[in-house]
């Protein structure tokens, strides 16, 4: 099998190699992006239960959940499927399945294109034809729109791309009601503002990878100084969005913990900021990524806490 550079072209021949079944399924898992579907699901299912009447809806409850995660792999299969050579230029993506060769490109496609059908057969069974576009506009917005123009031409791409990630919450909602309504797009719009500030100190610390990868990302671009900026910027933008929602349900426990988590999500882009460039800097970015998924699943648990507090009386 040809291993290619960043242009595409074939630099040298790597053995076939023959893998265990569980090593085989772990690749799939990888060449879905498990991990992030995982948070695309959860959103969607604290979209479900902040719907109304959701205990009543159950089976298309679970049908958009499964839609949701077999559409959310077949994306990130098929964002796999078109940047097999930039993966080995960046160490956090040079091991995944396509890179390496432990896939091909064709059984690639193919399993994209059953994960899909999947999705569209189990979200047009069970749940409504809102919920099957906005599940198909987030994973064409992802897979393709993403991938294949936004990612290798504009350094906000992820600002932009991050629009497909940001829909769950709504999707979940509509699985159940199939209608839109004010608190899930709110919830759309604080993962919009949220990805930016999330991606962007990774971006920082591999900012060396994206320039050999010749990859636009904002520190390649318009530097480290700008990009801090930025990830301030739309980390005080997450941190007001996240307090909407208190003004829609007046769920006060929920905007206690989005008010605490959020003041410590934008001193850390503060700190992040003010921190001179080298070493400690890129540490701490990390640091800055890795707390920001546990913010959003904080802020998104924060959000079932508060309905059981406010609407049933627990606690």
């Amino acid at each position: 099998m040809l291993k290619l550079d960043v242009n595409g072209q074939g630099v040298a021949r790597l053995p076939e190699q023959r893998h265990h079944p569980l090593a085989f399924l772990r690749d799939l898992w990888v060449l879905a992006k498990a991990r992030v579907v995982s948070l695309l699901v959860f959103t969607a299912a604290v979209g479900e239960i902040l719907a109304p009447n959701a205990l009543l809806h159950w089976e298309s409850a679970i049908a958009g959940l499964l839609g949701i995660a077999l559409a959310g792999g077949a994306g990130g299969v098929l964002n796999q499927i078109v940047e097999p050579a930039l993966d080995q230029h960046m160490r956090r993506t040079l091991h995944r399945p396509l890179a390496e060769g432990r896939i091909s490109r064709s059984g690639a496609i193919l399993y994209a294109a059953t994960l899909m059908c999947a999705a569209i057969a189990i979200l047009a069974w069970g749940t409504n034809p809102l919920t099957l576009v906005l599940t198909l506009v987030g994973t064409v917005g992802y897979g393709v729109v993403y991938t294949l123009y936004l990612k290798p031409s504009t350094p906000w791409n992820i600002v932009w791309g991050g629009l497909a990630g940001a829909l769950p919450p709504l999707i979940g909602w509509t699985a159940i009601t199939g209608s839109l309504a004010a608190l899930p797009l709110v919830l759309v719009l604080l993962v919009f503002v949220w990805t930016p500030a999330h991606f962007w100190p990774l971006a920082i610390c591999c900012r060396e990878d994206y320039a050999k990868a010749c990859i636009p990302m904002l520190p390649v671009t318009h530097g480290v100084d700008r990009t801090r900026k930025e990830v301030l910027n739309y980390a005080i933008l997450t941190w007001i969005v996240s307090m909407v929602p208190v003004f829609l349900t007046g769920d006060w426990v929920y905007g206690a913990i989005a008010g605490l988590s959020g003041a410590w999500f934008v001193g850390m882009a503060l700190h992040l900021k003010a921190l001179p460039e080298g070493k400690e800097m890129d540490q701490y970015a990390r640091r800055m990524f890795a707390y920001s998924i546990s913010y959003l699943f904080l802020l998104y648990t924060a959000l079932i806490l508060g309905k059981l507090v406010m609407r049933h009386g627990f606690l």
